[in-house]
């Protein structure tokens, strides 16, 4: 918790102490393995996680063939608002790609704070401000561009994915075989 605790102080300061504890009582925080699903799509959501460690991936099914529409990683806001704010089934899976750490946020009680608070709602309203720049940013590059360019905005932006993340969830993300990207990666190092 106090790692969340610091965070939030970097964008605006608690009007007080019973603020944090009743704020930090309303919070769980929960570890996923690798691969363990963390929202199902065939759930409503109705939480809002905070990723403290580790990389996880929203990915949904299309043709048999596994499709991941983006990634989040340690400092980002996951949630599927659609689902918790209409109360309807989710679109996508959101899957710990590596070991994560995470603290969960009941929905409701995230509403309320970021429309009302004046401390705790600024971290959030920053916090989902930051998450729909990223989600624009990878809407764009996965309609418009090609494995190249996919590639090299993982790179420039998320290395730590490059990083930590096996090829394979690297190549569904880019939207081509895990084969495929190893001659792409082998063509690229040998330019």
């Amino acid at each position: 918790m106090e790692v969340l605790k610091q965070e939030i102080e970097k964008y605006t300061q608690f009007n007080s102490v019973e603020e944090w504890n009743k704020f930090s009582s309303k919070l769980t925080i929960k570890e996923a393995k690798k691969r363990e699903v963390i929202f199902r799509e065939t759930d409503i959501c109705d939480k809002v996680i905070y990723i403290l460690d580790g990389i996880v991936s929203s990915e949904y099914n299309r043709d048999d063939k596994q499709v991941i529409s983006r990634f989040f990683q340690k400092g980002n806001l996951c949630s599927n608002m659609i689902s918790a704010f209409s109360k309807t089934i989710q679109s996508d899976n959101v899957i710990a790609i590596t070991s994560v750490k995470y603290i969960t946020i009941p929905y409701e009680y995230f509403m309320e704070l970021y429309l009302y608070s004046d401390s705790i709602g600024v971290f959030l309203r920053k916090k989902i401000l930051e998450h729909l720049v990223e989600a624009k940013n990878f809407i764009s590059i996965k309609t418009t561009a090609n494995t190249e360019t996919e590639y090299a905005f993982l790179e420039e932006y998320y290395p730590e994915i490059i990083r930590k993340t096996p090829s394979k969830y690297i190549a569904a993300f880019i939207g081509i075989t895990p084969e495929a990207l190893s001659r792409f990666l082998k063509q690229r190092h040998s330019s």
